[in-house]
């Protein structure tokens, strides 16, 4: 007759860097199969079978990179207008945002910055700090430093970030990109402002970014099909999937958001596919929502268990419900059984930029 025997295994999520661990100690207690006791987990790095005549799996917990993000951030002339609290521009209140993000986040995503313009033109280069993790310091401080002017050459800026993630960035990572802006992208020489400006995903008026002023040359224009272009080369072709943020003065150009957003291939559920943040308190909501998002709740086994429905998860000690309905617990992502989804409140926990110990018992037999 054979006995259910609880392997334990454990996995420090976001607190271990990206790498591999192994756990094959039996644990003390005895299961029958049918809901018996359940064994403490196994230390890391030991290799024992525990109980004799136990053969247990090995299984290969693997923990998904870290993501690796840029953030684009629109250091435009228009950015040095007041913001929406007391004695502060908008530059001002996008620094407290992103600070305020790193904070919470910066040990579990692998940050970096490009802003745009870096002069008081169009010229661009970059990224000013590379993707990394604990990047705070370096971010904050090349912000802390830099003055708004310029036009905003969104479409160079986003390719620049793109660039650096294939330099720079870990190849096994997910990518993304969050732009932050307040207007319309121009910057484009090749376009015409003679007789005038023309667009479709804004008015007339302000198919010219410098509205109510002229705009004398084509790089004044509204650069909207060189942007979405660009942004659905990133998601399609690079595997990159780009944010979107309409800071406080983007309203009239909210209908190329709403597409710039959709080609980015991640709109947010709700009224808007791009996240308007036209205050401090939106704009500190929308990045932190879209930092949590990019942590994975996908938990790789390394192989499929030998008794699937035996499989229990605990996150920080306390035990995650299976649910077949995959709304709020952790089911198997597919039919090979390799890889584990959390779902709600059990993906959140994950996704709050804290450190977290995700535990599973594993059932083996004694013949």
């Amino acid at each position: 007759m054979s006995r259910y025997i609880p392997i334990g295994l454990v996995l420090c999520l976001f607190a271990c860097s990206t790498s591999e661990w192994q756990g094959s100690e039996a644990g003390g207690g005895t299961g029958d199969g049918n809901g018996g006791d359940i064994a403490s987990s196994g230390d890391l790095g030991k290799s024992t079978d525990g109980i004799k005549g136990c053969d247990p799996k090995t299984f290969t917990l693997k923990q998904a990179p870290p993501a690796d993000l840029y953030l684009v951030l629109d250091r435009s002339g228009s950015m040095a207008d007041p913001g929406t609290t007391a004695a502060s521009t908008k530059w001002q209140e996008l620094n407290d945002a992103v600070d305020f993000v790193l904070q919470q986040f910066e040990s579990t995503i692998r940050f970096g910055l490009v802003m745009f313009p870096v002069d008081s033109l169009c010229q661009t280069s970059g990224p000013q700090v590379p993707v990394g993790v604990h990047q705070r310091t370096a971010v904050m401080s090349k912000l802390a430093a830099a003055t708004p002017a310029g036009g905003t050459p969104t479409a160079a800026a986003l390719n620049n970030a793109a660039q650096s993630l294939k330099d720079v960035g870990d190849l096994s990572a997910a990518r993304f990109i969050i732009l932050a802006t307040d207007g319309g992208p121009n910057c484009n020489y090749g376009l015409s402002a003679q007789p005038a400006c023309s667009c479709t995903h804004a008015t007339q008026d302000y198919c010219c970014t410098s509205y109510p002023g002229p705009c004398y040359s084509g790089h004044t224009c509204l650069d909207e099909t060189h942007v979405l272009q660009v942004i659905k080369d990133l998601h399609d072709q690079q595997k990159i999937t780009p944010f979107v943020v309409g800071l406080e003065g983007s309203a009239e150009y909210k209908n190329l958001l709403e597409e710039m957003a959709k080609a980015g291939g991640a709109p947010q559920q709700g009224s808007t596919a791009y996240y308007p943040a036209s205050s401090k308190p939106e704009l500190q909501a929308a990045l932190q929502a879209i930092a949590g998002s990019v942590i994975s709740c996908d938990i790789d086994l390394g192989s499929a268990p030998e008794y699937p429905n035996k499989v229990l998860i605990y996150i920080d000690g306390k035990r995650v419900p299976r649910d077949g309905t995959k709304q709020n617990g952790w089911e198997y992502l597919d039919s090979s059984l390799t890889t584990i989804r959390l779902f709600g409140a059990a993906c959140t926990t994950l996704q709050d930029g804290n450190k977290h110990t995700l535990t599973a018992t594993f059932a083996c037999v004694v013949n």
